[in-house]
């Protein structure tokens, strides 16, 4: 993960002195050229922020609230502009704002798989996950990739309605965002990424050629599979 991070650091700044844009009276930073912009225009949509949902709930629909400068890269190519994003865990949408300091949204961007978007640390891919639709596409982040290998997060916040507390304690139990990762592995020979659990039945099914290699691994890191960093791990060794 540290060499993706690294990357794409690298390539945040090769971006920024490449872009070669400029800031008007009004502070609204402008695109390079024409093309530049119908590009950016064309992956705009309308944003409807009518969630349909109570006022009181605890939690957010976000991980990270905060705009931030990023990268949108249309077909491998990045946009010349600089755009500042958000990622809505619960809409799996990424929206876009005009600063990082504003705190709603009004357009959110088209979600198309030639568009790969840069917010932050973290790199998103839309894929077709469901087999049935292919037209729905999700948001994954790409946490490994390798020559033969990828890692990805599928980071989701979904609601929780208002409940009646357990018995015995009285009142309700307030309505709130819950967080849910999955995590997903995708080879050169697949279309699409596949969930795999974080435990160690999961892990050794994928490497069936390695399997007592990869048990005594497993024992002499000390693996828990508690965190992402733990599959990486065995990934970099066994997956290239």
């Amino acid at each position: 993960m540290k060499v993706i991070n690294v990357f794409f650091g690298l390539f945040l700044i090769a971006y920024s002195n490449y872009a070669q844009s400029y800031v008007d009276a009004t502070g609204a930073d402008r695109f390079a050229s024409t093309r530049a912009l119908d590009d950016f225009n064309n992956l705009k949509n309308g944003f409807n922020g009518n969630y349909d949902l109570p006022e009181d709930i605890k939690g957010s629909m976000y991980f990270d609230s905060k705009f931030k400068e990023s990268v949108v890269l249309l077909n491998g190519t990045p946009i010349q502009e600089q755009i500042f994003l958000r990622y809505n865990a619960f809409k799996d949408e990424i929206e876009i704002g005009k600063r990082k300091e504003q705190l709603k949204a009004t357009e959110v961007l088209t979600k198309r798989t030639s568009v790969e978007v840069q917010i932050g640390d973290d790199f998103y891919i839309p894929f077709a996950l469901d087999t049935k639709e292919n037209n729905k596409l999700s948001y994954l982040i790409q946490v490994y990739n390798d020559n033969t290998y990828q890692l990805f997060l599928k980071k989701s916040k979904y609601f929780v309605d208002e409940k009646p507390a357990p018995s015995g304690i009285g009142g309700f139990l307030p309505a709130r965002f819950d967080d849910k990762i999955t995590i997903y592995y995708k080879s050169i020979n697949q279309k699409k990424p596949v969930e795999i659990k974080a435990n160690k039945k999961s892990i050794l099914n994928l490497f069936p050629n390695q399997v007592q290699e990869l048990k005594k691994f497993i024992k002499k890191e000390n693996i828990k599979f508690k965190e992402v960093e733990d599959l990486i791990l065995i990934f970099q060794k066994f997956g290239s």
